[in-house]
């Protein structure tokens, strides 16, 4: 279905995925070179996973990378193993039809036939999801269930194709301020060669002529800066991928290509010409007489092109505030996610990842699991230990259908409901740090022998009892053999913790003993009162007394995994912010440079004032004016396209509204600053003028 083609062996076949069949594997490139050296000789040798032995069948070529949908720290599929030989029993899958519906712990993939949309599959799975209704009405029939049919290549990029283009955006507004700068400065050199493009103009040279010689200049500066640049990016580029996240989508793939360099070289020349094109065409038409004359400057030489001045001006501060304002807006959401209460406390907790194998019988689970919590819990340093089948934030989810008994809120046919399901061990709760808001925590009584029990997040109550006590409540999850309801008691209600991320709030959560519900592969935290991680030695020895051969994964403290979980939307702050960053810069470089050359072309005009009884202040202030009135359009003009153009922010933002007003006070008073430094120090600089002299010098 994916079109891939071994290098070596072949691929799996319905043969092999029937009940029975020799277990066999298909080994990634990654993983036959690290654990085989690369042996062509490796097909027909076998290995052992889950405690199965399993012949390895075929290798997948190199080029072939998928990456686990829902892992937090994704990593490629080292081992590809058919469905219903493995899992089957661990599912209950007799055939694929046979799943238990209330199960829903895997994905579909298919390919659409040519010329068939999404849409048209849509309506398709709709189709099949209403059939699916009215065959078992008291698992699908409620709010919110359906089938939804997504681009495998969409699903991948979701979650980082909105920072992607708002970054793309942001390095488009940094060109854009760069180019206005050279505009301008471009403009200053062409008006100081005023004399010799006259003198070329006097001797024959045409418009086009001078047009095509200063464009030439332009673009071969455009070129230049464009090889440097390059250049630089070189190391930036590293830099980047350092910083970069782990979940980030083929992050290890950044670097600089043959595409990449023709689009170097493509914005280069186009940048060179469009923004020396102004240039070339203000110097194309040059005063003849008044350029010609000894001594030519006179109040009002140099003044001519001052519109298209302020005009590049106001265009750069209005393109500085807008990245200004995705700035702000990125490091007050960032705050604010920082501040969140992810509904437990990850300070001075061990976490790792203990799988049993597959096919590990319950009692086995549930004897493995008392014998290493004790044992645990009795390490020095150790206040607290629990086990939990889905960490928060270490990837991937267990949901399905949950049935609440009654409610004097909810209609009968509402009453089931898609809820993200954990089995704990009865102190995980005090390990992680979660509140209990109400009732009690599962306690070593609540066995295989004990009735039924659960305990619901604050979430799952407010949805279901908004009005009701909660505790006394039944809940079902699954059916008995006789494909009766199992009902369980709610004995306690937590708060809701954030297990996705960071930034959602996530899906209705209920918890059950894993006495009751013995899981195979669960995550260890242990909660300490010294370095977490000096722990870690100590826990896999206790592991390995159990069971030697028994692996330990995964281990990292808790406050690693939410700095994990931070990384994607603090390394798009890191990105825009530094863009934002040299945006204010040239911004600030571009006014003194316009100022400072007003000033310059004006001194004549500034020395009359100043011998007609202007004094130094006066000076300072009119000139203080002039600039900032074109810094004041350019602000106006940059509040209206940031409030338009940080709504593409709506998605990265948490907390806070992409028209903050604190936010955006904030970028205008800072950029107003900026300006009104770059406007001072030619103004001081004009207040100081003496205007015996600069009369005598024009």
């Amino acid at each position: 279905m994916l079109r891939v083609e071994p290098q070596l062996g072949r691929l799996l076949t319905e043969e092999d995925d029937r009940g029975g069949a020799e277990l066999t594997v298909v080994l990634s490139d990654g993983f036959w070179k690290r654990r085989f050296g690369g042996d062509p000789g490796v097909i027909g040798s076998t290995i052992d996973l889950d405690g199965q032995v399993f012949t390895v069948i075929g290798v997948l070529p190199p080029e072939f990378q998928i990456l686990h949908p829902d892992a937090q720290f994704p990593k490629s599929v080292d081992a590809w193993v058919p469905l219903l030989p493995v899992f089957g029993a661990q599912f209950g899958l007799n055939a694929y039809s046979g799943a238990p519906r209330s199960s829903h712990g895997m994905r579909g993939f298919g390919r659409l036939k040519p010329g068939v949309t999404l849409a048209q599959a849509q309506a398709d799975m709709d189709a099949v999801a209403r059939a699916m209704r009215e065959k078992s009405p008291d698992w699908y029939d409620f709010e919110g269930w359906g089938i939804t049919v997504l681009s495998l290549h969409g699903d991948l990029v979701e979650d980082v194709k909105p920072a992607l283009i708002v970054l793309l955006g942001a390095v488009g507004f940094v060109l854009l301020i760069a180019c206005v700068n050279v505009a301008n400065l471009l403009l200053v050199r062409a008006a100081g060669r005023e004399r010799e493009i006259a003198v070329r103009s006097a001797l024959g040279a045409g418009r086009g002529r001078l047009s095509r010689q200063l464009l030439t200049e332009s673009v071969t500066l455009g070129v230049v800066g464009g090889g440097f640049g390059l250049a630089l990016s070189f190391l930036l580029v590293r830099a980047v991928t350092l910083f970069a996240p782990v979940n980030l989508p083929r992050g290890d793939e950044i670097g600089l290509d043959v595409g990449v360099l023709l689009f170097t070289l493509i914005v280069s020349l186009l940048t060179g010409l469009v923004f020396g094109l102004l240039p070339a065409l203000h110097a194309g038409r040059p005063d003849l007489v008044e350029s010609l004359k000894e001594g030519g400057r006179s109040a009002t030489t140099g003044l001519r092109g001052r519109g298209a001045h302020t005009a590049l001006v106001v265009a750069e501060v209005a393109l500085a505030l807008v990245l200004l304002a995705g700035a702000g807006l990125m490091v007050r959401s960032f705050g604010r996610l920082l501040s969140s209460d992810p509904g437990y406390n990850p300070e001075n907790v061990l976490t790792l990842n203990v799988p049993l194998p597959a096919g590990t019988s319950g009692a086995r689970v549930v004897s493995f699991w008392d014998q290493l919590l004790q044992r645990t819990a009795a390490l020095p340093g150790v206040t607290s230990v629990g086990a939990i089948s889905q960490l928060p934030l270490s990837g991937g989810a267990m949901s399905g259908t949950t049935r609440i008994e009654r409610s004097e809120t909810v209609p009968e046919d509402q009453r089931s409901w898609e809820v993200d399901r954990r089995v704990v061990s009865p102190d995980y709760f005090r390990a992680m740090g979660v509140p209990i808001l109400r009732g009690r925590a599962f306690s070593e009584a609540d066995d295989g022998a004990a009735r039924l029990v659960a305990i619901v997040d604050e979430l799952f109550v407010r949805h279901f009892w908004p009005t009701e006590d909660p505790i006394g409540q039944r809940i079902a999850i699954d059916r008995d053999a006789q494909g009766e309801l199992r009902w369980r008691e709610v004995v306690g209600v937590v708060a809701h913790s954030k297990h996705n991320d960071l930034a959602t709030v996530g899906r209705e959560q209920a918890y059950f003993p894993y006495k009751q519900r013995p899981f195979a592969r669960m995550y260890l935290a242990v909660r300490t009162t010294v370095e977490p991680l000096a722990l870690a030695r100590a826990v896999r020895q206790e592991v390995w007394s159990l069971d030697s051969s028994q692996p330990v994964a995964d281990v990292q403290t808790m406050e690693a995994r939410v700095g994990s979980a931070l990384a994607q939307p603090r390394f798009a702050l890191l990105l825009l912010g530094s863009f934002a960053f040299l945006a204010l810069l040239m911004a600030a470089v571009g006014i003194y440079g316009v100022i400072s050359y007003t000033v310059s072309q004006r001194s004549h005009e500034i020395g009359i004032r100043m011998a007609m009884g202007a004094d130094r202040g006066t000076v300072l202030s009119h000139v203080m004016r002039q600039g900032l009135a074109v810094v004041a359009v350019g602000l106006a003009i940059g509040v209206a396209a940031a409030l338009a153009l940080t709504r593409l922010l709506g998605g990265l933002l948490f907390e806070v509204s992409a028209s903050d007003p604190l936010t955006y006070a904030g970028v205008i008073l800072l950029l107003a600053a900026v300006a009104a430094l770059a406007c001072g120090l030619p103004a001081l600089r004009a207040a100081r003028l003496e205007p015996v002299e600069v009369l005598r010098r024009e």
